[in-house]
């Protein structure tokens, strides 16, 4: 698997799982095919915390398994292995969501007017939420001051083109060069 590849498989995983979906991940990638029981042993994670992992990647299709019945015992065995073909559909729909998250809380930012106390932890709240508490801090009681979302828009901004750059949505724009620069000047 490329490093790149494995790399963003390794965190998705992560944020899925945690630890020990990374630690499955590895193991599987190491054995290619492997049960439950055997992950448990090799990873030292519990079996049943390992099954928890296979099905959560299995619903995300990033593990699928085979069944095999024992001809001695009847018990099924489950044979699993990793699914890698749909990791970049899967990381752009996670990214789809981000972004679309993203921009809901953009228009939050923006179309509202907050106020808030100063304290860290407080509430911002609404001009709306500000007038029922008398512009007062429903916590502390201190007197609210309209709270400067600047920093928290451009923010949000920023990362809305990282995300539209990164998904094909957006080009990245272009550093001016000297000679555009000094073309405006002269027109002004």
């Amino acid at each position: 698997m490329a490093r790149r590849k494995n790399k963003e498989l390794l965190d998705l995983a992560m944020e899925l799982g945690g630890e020990e979906a990374v630690e499955v991940i590895k193991a599987l990638e190491k054995k290619k095919e492997a049960t439950d029981e055997e992950l448990a042993e090799t990873t030292g994670i519990r079996v049943n915390t390992v099954r928890k992992v296979l099905y959560l990647l299995y619903d995300q299709g990033l593990a699928e398994f085979k069944r095999i019945r024992d001809k001695e015992t009847g018990w099924y065995y489950y044979y699993w292995h990793l699914e890698t073909k749909r990791l970049p559909e899967i990381l752009r729909a996670r990214k789809m969501a981000e972004l679309k998250k993203l921009k809901e809380m953009l228009e939050e930012e923006t179309s509202e007017i907050y106020y808030w106390c100063g304290t860290e932890g407080h509430p911002k709240l609404t001009f709306d939420e500000a007038m029922e508490y008398e512009f007062q801090c429903p916590i502390c009681g201190k007197m609210l001051m309209q709270y400067d979302n600047t920093e928290v828009v451009e923010d949000l901004k920023k990362r809305i083109e990282e995300l539209e750059i990164e998904l094909g949505l957006k080009k990245k724009p272009r550093k001016s060069s000297r000679r555009s620069k000094s073309k405006g000047k002269e027109a002004s």
